[in-house]
Formats: structure tokens, sequence, C-alpha cells
């Protein structure tokens, strides 16, 4: 695939910088919309109370053989993709518009469908967007195709049919980074999904991101508030459908949603063991995920991954408007934490800022070797560093 072009002489001015590096590739958006102050809940509302119990089958059906995307080679596929967000909905003709930037402070489901172009079209890693208000080619870009919304009954039943076209009945969680739309989201989880073979369902979690370069603060605080209710996603709706396995992959401020997802689970609480957690360009502070995230996530997932690199020039921008060293950044204060495999990620680029790295086929084929086949640093194309202090990481060969 085209290497990205490197670049040392980006200047760094904050929002700028996070912003280009997380957003879409659509023409500019709008004004964002007014967002309500953010509000504590104290009562479960009711969408997002349990569904009622569905009859469980004894044995889950799966595929014989693994879900591989391999049309692809040849045409264009729509890659599924089921939809649980705290965005509001929008009256709009575009499918990918139709979930907007207001907190709804509450969890909306729909299944989707992303169209995505050949390999004769595309190259592993990119992304071909159709322009604002033009008509999208099926054969040669990705959009979101259908959108079909509904309530957590159906969003249960249909999580079961899809797991069942699959072998391994995984689920991969994404939880999108700052400055995104929901159609930015949902092009680059099937996108992930298509480029790593991923056999299992893909679900989204799209929170509130104003989708503008000036929204950084606010995106910073719906971020947080989403929180709780991704947590309600992962500990009372994904179990029903008993996956085999529940992998969550958090991109840049994304990191923060799952962070505080977290943060707010009960010492005392059922929430299931997790698979694989992935962090991925994280944007958030080091210390308190060293301090008060990353003891909970150990003893709920099956392993954690670190990706950072010290040529992120978005989380540098992000180091200086907040103040304190994210957990993204790479170099010599790269962290490397007892329970979490740390992985340089500085070789790697999938774009030009250094931050989106699901556009690089070597990243996409480590995170395959991490969600789908379970296997460890030292089974995986990398090299073991060993630091002054005893630390030690992994780099990409």
């Amino acid at each position: 695939m085209p290497v990205a072009r490197r670049s040392r002489t980006l200047p760094l001015t904050a929002l700028l910088l996070v912003g280009a590096a997380c957003g879409g590739g659509r023409a500019p958006a709008p004004a964002p919309e007014p967002v309500p102050d953010v509000v504590r809940i104290d009562v479960v509302p009711e969408s997002l109370r349990a569904a009622p119990d569905l009859p469980m089958p004894v044995v889950q059906p799966r595929a014989d053989t693994p879900r591989a995307w391999n049309d692809l080679d040849t045409t264009a596929a729509r890659i599924p993709l089921l939809v649980a967000t705290t965005r509001n909905y929008v009256n709009a003709d575009w499918p990918g518009d139709r979930y907007g930037t207001i907190d709804a402070n509450a969890l909306s489901w729909a299944i989707a469908r992303v169209n995505v172009p050949s390999y004769g079209q595309r190259a592993e890693g990119l992304i071909t967007r159709a322009t604002a208000g033009g008509t999208p080619d099926g054969a040669t870009q990705m959009f979101i195709a259908s959108l079909i919304p509904g309530d957590s009954i159906r969003f249960v039943q249909r999580l079961r049919d899809d797991l069942a076209t699959t072998r391994s009945r995984d689920i991969l969680v994404f939880v999108h980074g700052y400055n995104s739309s929901f159609e930015d989201a949902a092009v680059r989880l099937a996108q992930i999904t298509a480029d790593m073979g991923f056999d299992g369902t893909a679900v989204l979690f799209a929170w509130p991101s104003q989708g503008a370069l000036s929204g950084y603060v606010r995106d910073q605080q719906t971020a947080r508030n989403a929180g709780w209710h991704l947590l309600r996603l992962l500990h009372d709706i994904l179990p029903r459908a008993n996956p085999d396995r529940i992998h969550v992959v958090a991109h840049s401020m994304g990191s923060e949603v799952l962070s505080k997802a977290f943060s707010l689970v009960d010492p005392r609480d059922s929430l299931p063991r997790l698979g694989q957690v992935v962090f991925a360009a994280p944007d958030v502070d080091a210390r308190i995920f060293g301090r008060e995230i990353l003891p909970i996530i150990r003893q709920r997932a099956q392993g954690v991954t670190l990706y950072a690199s010290s040529e992120d020039e978005a989380l540098r921008a992000s180091r200086v408007l907040n103040g304190v060293w994210r957990l993204g950044l790479g170099g010599d204060s790269l962290t490397v934490l007892d329970g979490m495999t740390t992985i340089d990620a500085t070789r790697v680029r999938g774009d030009l800022l250094g931050h989106t790295l699901f556009g690089n086929s070597a990243l996409l084929s480590d995170l395959h070797a991490v969600l789908t086949e379970g296997r460890g640093p030292g089974e995986r194309r990398l090299l073991q560093v060993r630091r002054a202090d005893g630390a030690v990481f992994w780099r990409f060969r």
C-alpha cells in the first residue's frame, strides 16, 4: 500500500492538529448544533434497562468457516455494523447524517451497512469517501448505504443472527475519537473489519463528538459522559447474545469513553470478562490511567494492549493543550505498565500526523493477531526492547 508522507515541520497548533488527525474525509461540516449541558444520570433511563429475556438456544449456532470478506478481492461489499449511540437522531436523507452532534444522554440502536469498494479500487487501509451533497459511487467510495433504527430487543436479536454467520462468535466494539462524525466512525470501523478480515460481529459505539475542530473541550466532556452508556452496553446488552468473546478497540479520545466506563465498574458487579482491550493512540492522562483505570481493566479482560508513537503530532498538541502526558505518546516517557503490552508504533504511519494507524497494513496484521488469533507479542513480528529501568516494551520491525 502507499506509504504516507512523513512530516517533521507541522505547526503545533493544538486544536487544528488534533482535529485534523481524528476527523473524516467528507467536506467540512456546518457549524455544530448547540449541545445542552451534560447531566449526571442517577436513574437508569428506560432505553438502557435490560431487554426482556429472549429464548436462548441450547447450542449456539456458528459458521463452519471463518468470515473473511474474500469478495472484496473482486467486487464491492456491504459490511454490516450494529450501532449503539448516544447521538441524537436527525431526519436526513443521507443515512450517514441521521445521527447528529447533540448528546441524547440515552442509548439508541440501529443496523447499518457500509459500502466498501474492492481492492482493485482501493489499497488496503485506504478510505475513499463520497463528497457531501454528491451521489456516491458504490464501486469506488465508502459510505453508509443503509441505516435502520431499532430498539434493544431487535438489536440483540440481530446480534445473535449475525454471530451465527461467524465461526468465532466474537464481538468487536469500536469507540471512535475526537472530531468524528457518525459516518466517519462507521466507515472507519467497516474499513478495519474488512481489511483485518475480522471473523465476528462489528459493533460501533458512537458518542456525540462535535465533528468540528473547535469542539475539543466539548468532546472531552461528552466522551466522559458517554462512558456510563458504554458500560451499560458491555454489561447489560452484548452478553445477551452469548458471544464467545467481546473485544474493545478505542481510538484517540474514544479511550476517554472507555476509561470512564471502567472507572464506574463496581468491584462487586458481574461485568462479563472481556477478551482483548486495545488502546490505539489514546488521548487520556497517562498518570490517571496507570493509577486508576488499568488495575480495573486487568481484572476484567484477558489482555490489554497499547499502541503508542513518538511521532504522533496530534497527541503532542493534546499534551500542550492539556498540560499533561498523554498515554498514546511514545519517546523517552513511553508508558510501560505491568499487565499491559506496550507497543511502540512509531514506525507505523497511517496518516500524515501519525495518529490514525488503522490505514497501515502492519498495524492491521498485528491487530488481527491480537484479536483473532490471541497471540502474545513474542509470537508476532515485533522486537522486544528493554529500557535502562528494566521495563520491557515491543516495537514494530
